[in-house]
């Protein structure tokens, strides 16, 4: 069985931490990253060290990997390299080590971004052209775990988002933080001007659509997944997980405004570079293949999450300034 001993990369990220504590109780778990945990003790690891990654592998003799560890943060300046180190070699190094070790199992976490824009809803067939480097090295690492002849289950995550609330509370903390629901949380109730880029898209209100998903359904996909791969001896399955909700920026607004009952102080700026007018996802085959559909994704539950979150990080780290909630 499968479960028996599985090992997370990525472990001290904001998805890699979540999962962690919604899996704990159920799968013997081994924790990978580069960098600390706050929460719990890691195997410090750098993926591209590979005579330290195989001494690991060989020694926690995991039968499952989940593959979260990437360079994660969609931003053109960071340098190429950066990209193509930590996504390609780092998931190249990890795939021959696990054939090595006699691994043969793994699910890893992708991203919507690897599609071409479309106006509906996207579906696992459709065509694939990524605009930003971070997109074309998830699809570089896609095609990689494909042909690796390992069971492979890759999850095409949309719009991760919000808090776990149990059994731990916790949630995102990048520095700099990009992402529309936090950013926007955090600066309505301190009443910080909200940046939206661009309100001439081609939705109903101009500004963007996307599907949020809320944390705890990314974790239940993947515990889903995990049952999924005891069943079968030989798989290669792509599967889009999102929430099934279309939301422009401006409706995210609105509701964090309904919810905190504060006005948001918002400013129309222009376009970001690569953002499209919508992006959202058919979870028709996560439904047939994992039985997985999204509890918790309902914007209520989302924001109350995040403003749970964020009130327990200030009540928590008193000292913190949150320049990163106060970024573009």
């Amino acid at each position: 069985m499968l479960n028996s001993n599985i090992l997370i990369t990525g472990a001290s990220g904001y998805i890699g931490s979540c999962v962690y504590f919604f899996l704990k109780e159920k799968y013997k778990l081994h924790v990978v990253d580069k960098n600390k945990n706050h929460y719990f003790k890691v195997n410090q690891c750098d993926l591209l060290n590979k005579d330290k990654l195989n001494n690991l592998l060989s020694r926690l003799k995991p039968k499952l990997i989940i593959h979260l560890a990437a360079q994660s943060l969609v931003d053109e300046t960071i340098n190429k390299k950066k990209y193509y180190k930590n996504n390609v070699l780092a998931t190249k190094n990890l795939i021959e080590l696990m054939k090595k070790n006699s691994i043969n199992n793994i699910i890893f976490s992708s991203t919507a971004a690897v599609y071409k824009f479309k106006n509906k809803p996207l579906i696992e067939s459709d065509k694939i052209n990524p605009k930003s480097t971070y997109a074309l090295t998830k699809h570089l690492c896609e095609k990689m775990l494909l042909k690796s002849k390992l069971n492979v289950v890759i999850l095409r995550f949309f719009n991760v988002c919000s808090a776990l609330k149990n059994p731990k509370l916790i949630g995102e903390f990048h520095n700099p933080e990009t992402h529309l629901i936090p950013t926007a949380t955090y600066k309505n109730i301190f009443k910080k001007k909200i940046y939206l880029y661009g309100d001439n898209y081609l939705t109903n209100d101009g500004t963007c659509i996307r599907d949020y998903v809320h944390i705890s359904d990314i974790c239940g996909a993947l515990d889903k997944s995990i049952k999924y791969m005891n069943n079968k001896i030989k798989i290669n399955q792509i599967i889009n997980i999102g929430g099934s909700n279309k939301l422009t920026n401006l409706q995210i607004i609105r509701k964090i405004e309904t919810i905190t009952k504060i006005k948001s102080n918002f400013i129309v700026v222009k376009k970001r570079p690569g953002d499209v007018a919508t992006l959202s996802c058919s979870i028709k085959k996560a439904k047939k293949i994992l039985k997985w559909k999204p509890n918790k994704s309902n914007i209520n539950i989302i924001i109350k999450d995040e403003l749970r979150w964020i009130k327990n990080l200030i009540a928590t780290n008193k000292k913190r300034t949150f320049k990163s909630y106060l970024a573009k």
